[in-house]
């Protein structure tokens, strides 16, 4: 029996197809579900009620409960299990783990996965998927190979315990394509110098799966730098933007969904993650053509590209919303220069490149600098304010994940003469404040935008059993009709509630 092991923490709705020979143990979708089962929940829930009320206990405390009461919500959303399973992530793993997750990233403990240092120190400490990885090493004394499967760098932590618990009996590879990016730094490593890096090994094959499904379904997700099978078959995936000029080539290979990245937008054409510019009409043409074929195209705001300014930054921002030529705009995500791009320029604006820091020697991006681009100070703050803006025109995306691409918010129908408690909203009852107080309190957590407001307890009741659509008058009945429309005004603005139609 020869073991294709997927550690985690990769994107779980995501399942490969097993090649021949070989049996797949998915540790990372087994962790996810584990964590999300009723039981496990239950426990999280008492060990933090029977804890001393903190800061840090509270807020575990907030999220877990909210993700509880948005499992049991009857209102279909194909994105509310992914989000439930991001704040339960971050609840679990706060310290003493030394990896931190969220739905499609982690974040080591004082280090960096970009360091192979700091990620051998960071699995002498616990983490939340021991217990998975622990159940994983109990088969591989029996197996005739075993094969690590690593995509991308947060699954190094995890790999590297794996590999700690495979017997020196049996065979040891190592593949996927962080693992041949950076096989010659890994292949040093104690934990990896009897391993093999085959190089003949064919990428993997992935099916599109819900978190709870027992089987994936027929769409095949194309990773980014991975070209779309050539067989047939739905398809799902990432494209250069300028793919989409060939609109025909797309609907005749199976395409269902081509997620993009662009890093400006005027209104003379879209200037893609590549450096490709666009012309706006023509990919407009495009666009259209692709949903009249029963396509989509979501797209990812890459922020920071070399000679890209501010002021570029709004100006996209403003004709986003005047010319919506994408389908869905997911989210914002930093600009990188992946390490081993071509080129020394980037649509013809110069790069310099800086020196790489020091230390990390599994670095997958190279710092630059370029005429006319956001301050690397400034990203941050201008990140969290374009996705901000963005969230007021539609949802973004919990993370990049392949079900999510597939699943684009369905466009809502704004206003309404009735109010029902935003779909995505709990409210959540604590024995203590979220300053560690202890003391009866109630709150409304938003899991969509992240919002967090402390609720007045007489109104909190009322505002938690708004699950269908009522009127104002209805859901404040004990409160004076001089101030219905005052509350009801802050807490649609809160996104606590959402004014919908009868």
């Amino acid at each position: 029996m020869k073991l294709l092991v997927l550690p985690p923490h990769r994107d779980v709705t995501c399942v490969p197809d097993a090649p021949e020979g070989w049996q797949v143990l998915d540790v990372a979708r087994a962790f996810c579900q584990r964590v999300m089962a009723p039981e496990t929940l239950a426990r999280a829930v008492e060990a933090r009620e029977r804890a001393p009320a903190t800061p840090e206990t509270m807020r575990e405390l907030l999220l877990l409960r909210a993700a509880l009461v948005l499992r049991k919500r009857e209102r279909a959303d194909a994105l509310r299990p992914l989000r439930t399973l991001g704040a339960v992530l971050t609840a679990l793993s706060g310290p003493p783990s030394g990896v931190r997750l969220r739905l499609d990233d982690i974040e080591l403990e004082g280090g960096t996965t970009e360091r192979s240092a700091d990620v051998l120190r960071s699995v002498q400490r616990p983490a939340l998927y021991d217990e998975d990885l622990a159940c994983t090493a109990e088969h591989l004394p029996s197996a005739e190979r075993v094969r690590l499967w690593l995509e991308k760098d947060v699954q190094l932590p995890a790999a590297v315990a794996l590999a700690t618990a495979c017997p020196a009996s049996v065979p040891l590879e190592v593949a996927g394509s962080f693992a041949t990016t950076h096989r010659a730094v890994l292949a040093t490593l104690p934990v990896f110098q009897r391993a093999l890096f085959p190089e003949d090994v064919a990428p993997l094959r992935w099916r599109v799966a819900a978190l709870d499904a027992a089987e994936p379904g027929p769409l095949t997700w194309v990773p980014e730098n991975v070209r779309p099978p050539a067989n047939g078959g739905p398809w799902a995936g990432h494209v250069p933007l300028g793919a989409l000029l060939e609109p025909e080539a797309l609907v005749t290979s199976g395409c269902r969904t081509a997620v993009v990245g662009f890093c400006t937008m005027d209104e003379g054409g879209v200037l893609g993650s590549d450096g490709v510019r666009v012309p706006l009409e023509s990919l407009a043409a495009s666009v259209e053509r692709l949903r009249s074929a029963g396509a989509r195209v979501v797209a990812e705001w890459w922020v920071g590209a070399p000679g890209v300014d501010e002021a570029a930054h709004e100006r996209t921002f403003a004709l986003l919303g005047q010319r919506p030529v994408f389908d869905w705009v997911s989210g914002v995500r930093p600009f990188h220069w992946t390490r081993g791009r071509p080129g020394e320029d980037f649509a013809g604006v110069p790069v310099h490149f800086l020196s790489l820091p020091e230390g990390r020697d599994l670095v997958r991006t190279v710092p630059f600098e370029a005429s006319g681009t956001v301050p690397h100070a400034r990203l941050p703050e201008l990140l969290s304010s374009l996705a901000g803006r963005l969230l007021q025109r539609a949802p973004l995306s919990p993370g990049r994940v392949a079900w999510a691409s597939i699943h684009p918010p369905s466009p809502g129908v704004p206003g309404g003469d009735r109010v029902r408690l935003d779909g995505d909203c709990a409210l959540v009852q604590l024995p203590a404040t979220l300053d560690g107080v202890v003391k009866p309190s109630w709150y409304a957590a938003n899991l969509r935008t992240g919002g967090v407001l402390a609720m007045d307890a007489r109104l909190a009741p009322m505002v938690a059993g708004a699950e269908h659509p009522v009127t104002v008058g209805e859901l404040f009945a004990t409160l004076p009709e001089a101030q219905r429309g005052k509350v009801e005004a802050a807490l649609v603005g809160r996104v606590v509630l959402e004014r919908v139609h009868a």
